[in-house]
C-alpha cells in the first residue's frame, strides 16, 4: 500500500503517535483504521524556499514521496502516510526537532537540511502492555514507543530533487530511492518483523571502540606524481625519529588507489614495524571499474564504497595516536564515482557521536609544487575543491624544490610564507623539501638493472631513511599534527552534539522576517551516486576487467 501525503503537519504531532494521520481520521467511527505503524517525515526549513509545502488533498504527489513509494513497493506495506515538518514554524517546532529521540523524543534533526526520516511506532502489543494497563489515555500513549531512523540522503541533492524534479539527475533518484531501502531494512526485516535500534548496535559499537584521541591526516596532492607517498613516508618517518612515538603508535593507509603494486610506503612501513599499513584500501580504479560502475554493474553504490573506505580507517585507528591516510591523485579523481578525494577525506574522519549519524572530515594537508605563483595558485584551486565540500585543509608541504637558482628552496620558501602568513592566516606552509634523486629512483620499476633484488631493496630503503631524516629537518611535524587536531576541534565546535538545544541547533542566527532561530545553513552535501538502477546485472571485477581488456583497454 503506497504512503499517502498529508502535507504539512506540526512536529509535536509527528513526535506523538496518537496524533498521526491516518484515513478517515476525521470521522470513521469504531471502523477507522488504527494510526499507521511508520510515517515518513520531511524536515526542511523555512530558508528551503523552493521547497513546494503541498498540503493533504493535492492531487499532486511530491517526488520524494513518488520516490519512497517505488523504493518500498515490496515489503513496506506498514508505512502509510507521509507528511512534511517545517522545523522552524514556531518554537516549539523548533524544540522538538532539535532534541534527540533516544532520550528526548524529539526527531533529532540533522544539520543539512532538507531531510527524510521514518518514525516508527511500537504499539501497545508489540510492547508487553495488557489492556488494562492501555485503558487510559495516558498509559496508551506510554505504551506505544516511537523510533527515528534516518534516510542518510539529504541537503542539496534531496531540495533538488524536490524542486526540481523534471530536472533531477537519475543518480539523485537511484540514490535515494537505495538510502530509502537501507533505512527501511534497520528498522524491519525482510518478514515485516521489527529489529533492534542499532543506537547499541554495530554502528555505535564502532563509535565507541574507535579510539578517538587517534589524529587523523588526509595527505592530498595538487596533481599525480607531486610526491603524497613519500610525504606520508616522512611523516611516520619523521614521528619515529621524534622519540616520542613508537610503530605501534602509527597506522598508513590508502582507502582509494589506482595502483595495486607494491610502493616504498609499504616497504618503509614493514621494515620499521608499523604493522598497521593497508597498501591497498577497499576502493580500487581497475581497469574498467569507471564505466562498469556507471551501468550499474559493479554492486556496490558511492555510500557504500564510502562507508567501507570510514570502516577501514576505524578499524585501523583503534589503539593509534597517528593514522596517514593517502590521498590518490589530485583531488577530483573519483568524481565520476562520487568517491573523489574530498568525499574520502570525509567520510575517514572519526565518527561523530551525534545523532545525524555524521564524521568529522579528516584536516587535509595539501602536497603542493615547486616555484612560488603557480605553487601558490594551485594550492588555491585544490583547497577551494576540498573547502567547498566541507572538508577542512591546514595547509601545505611543498615538495621536489631545487636547491639552486632563481626557484631554489630557499627563494620560493620566502616568498610562499609570506604570502600564506598575509592572505592564509588558518592554513600554514608546513615545510619546503628539496628534488631528491635517489627516492625517485626507488619509486622507479629498475627490472631491469643488474642489481639483485635485496640490493635494490637495501637502496631504496636507504633513501627512504634519507628523506625521512630530511623530513623531519625541514618540515614542522609537531605544528601539522597541532593543526590537524585544532581543525578537528573547530569543525566539532561547529557541529551540534547529540543533546542540542535550539539555540545550539540554529547557531543563534535569526530569518529576517519573524526572528525566529533558524538551522545554520550547511555546505553542499557530498555527492552520492548510486549504481543500482543502471539496469545491468553486477559483474564480478574479473569479468569488469576481461570485458575491458576485450574492448581494448590497455593492460599497463
Amino acid at each position: 500500500m503506497p504512503a499517502e501525503y498529508y502535507g504539512d503537519i506540526h512536529a509535536s504531532r509527528a513526535i506523538d503517535p496518537e496524533q498521526w494521520p491516518h484515513k478517515n481520521e476525521d470521522g470513521g467511527g469504531d471502523d477507522s483504521p488504527p494510526p499507521p505503524r511508520v510515517m515518513a517525515i520531511l524536515l526542511y526549513g523555512s530558508w528551503n524556499m523552493n521547497i513546494a509545502k503541498r498540503r493533504r488533498g493535492s492531487d499532486v504527489v511530491p517526488p520524494w514521496v513518488q520516490t519512497l513509494n517505488d523504493a518500498l513497493s515490496s515489503g513496506a506495506a506498514g508505512c502509510a502516510a507521509a507528511a512534511s515538518v517545517r522545523v522552524d514554524a514556531d518554537d516549539e517546532s523548533l524544540e522538538a526537532c532539535a532534541r534527540g529521540s533516544e532520550d528526548g523524543g524529539g526527531l533529532d534533526a540533522p544539520s543539512k537540511l532538507p531531510s527524510l526520516l521514518f518514525l516508527a511506532s511500537s504499539p501497545a502489543d508489540d510492547v508487553g502492555a495488557d489492556a488494562g494497563a492501555a485503558s487510559d489515555e495516558g498509559s496508551r500513549r506510554r505504551a506505544r514507543t516511537t523510533r527515528v531512523e534516518h534516510v542518510r540522503f539529504g541537503g542539496a541533492p534531496l531540495e533538488r530533487l524536490i524542486t526540481r524534479s523534471s530536472q533531477t539527475p537519475s543518480a539523485d533518484r537511484r540514490n535515494l530511492a537505495s538510502s530509502v531501502a537501507d533505512a527501511w531494512s534497520r528498522l524491519f526485516d525482510e518478514g515485516g518483523g521489527s529489529l533492534p535500534a542499532e543506537g547499541k548496535g554495530d554502528d555505535e559499537k564502532r563509535e565507541e571502540v574507535v579510539e578517538q584521541s587517534a589524529t587523523r591526516i588526509f595527505v592530498a596532492g595538487d596533481r599525480s606524481q607531486v610526491g603524497k607517498s613519500s610525504v606520508c613516508l616522512g611523516l611516520m618517518g619523521a614521528l619515529l625519529k621524534s622519540g616520542k612515538y613508537s610503530p605501534t603508535d602509527l597506522a598508513y593507509i590508502k582507502p582509494a588507489t589506482q595502483c595495486e603494486k607494491t610502493q616504498l610506503v609499504e616497504r618503509f612501513c614493514k621494515s620499521k614495524g608499523i604493522e598497521s599499513c593497508v597498501p591497498v584500501g577497499p576502493i580500487v580504479y581497475y581497469k574498467g571499474f569507471t564505466r562498469a560502475f556507471l551501468k550499474g554493474e559493479t554492486g556496490e553504490t558511492s555510500e557504500q564504497l564510502l562507508r567501507k573506505a570510514g570502516r577501514a580507517v576505524d578499524d585501523l585507528a583503534r589503539g593509534k595516536r597517528v593514522v596517514v591516510i593517502d590521498g590518490v591523485g589530485y583531488p577530483a579523481v573519483g568524481s565520476i564515482t562520487g568517491t573523489d578525494n574530498a568525499s574520502v577525506a570525509g567520510a575517514c574522519g572519526a565518527p561523530l557521536p551525534a545523532a545525524d549519524g555524521g564524521r568529522r572530515p579528516a584536516p587535509v594537508l595539501l602536497v603542493g609544487k615547486s616555484g612560488v605563483g603557480d605553487a601558490v595558485d594551485s594550492f588555491n584551486i585544490n583547497a577551494t575543491y576540498f573547502a567547498h565540500k566541507d572538508v577542512p585543509v591546514i595547509g601545505a608541504v611543498f615538495n621536489k624544490l631545487s636547491l639552486d637558482g632563481f626557484y631554489s628552496l630557499s627563494n620560493c620558501r620566502e616568498a610562499v610564507e609570506t604570502y600564506f602568513r598575509q592572505s592564509q592566516p588558518g592554513r600554514t606552509a608546513f615545510g619546503f623539501l628539496p628534488v631528491m634523486p635517489s627516492l625517485v629512483d626507488a619509486g622507479e620499476n629498475n627490472a631491469g638493472s643488474s642489481s639483485s633484488e635485496e640490493e635494490r631493496s637495501r637502496r631504496d630503503l636507504e633513501a627512504a631513511d634519507e628523506f625521512a631524516e630530511e623530513f623531519s629537518k625541514r618540515v614542522d611535524v609537531e605544528r601539522i599534527l597541532e593543526a590537524a587536531r585544532a581543525a578537528t576541534a573547530r569543525y566539532v565546535a561547529g557541529r551540534s552534539g547529540s543533546k542540542r538545544t535550539a539555540e545550539e541547533m540554529t547557531g543563534g542566527a535569526s530569518n529576517s522576517a519573524g526572528g525566529r532561530p533558524r538551522l545554520v545553513s550547511a555546505a553542499p552535501e557530498r555527492k552520492r551516486l548510486a549504481n543500482g538502477g543502471g539496469g545491468g546485472p553486477s559483474l564480478t571485477r574479473e569479468q569488469v576487467e576481461a570485458m575491458a581488456a576485450a574492448a581494448g583497454a590497455s593492460t599497463a
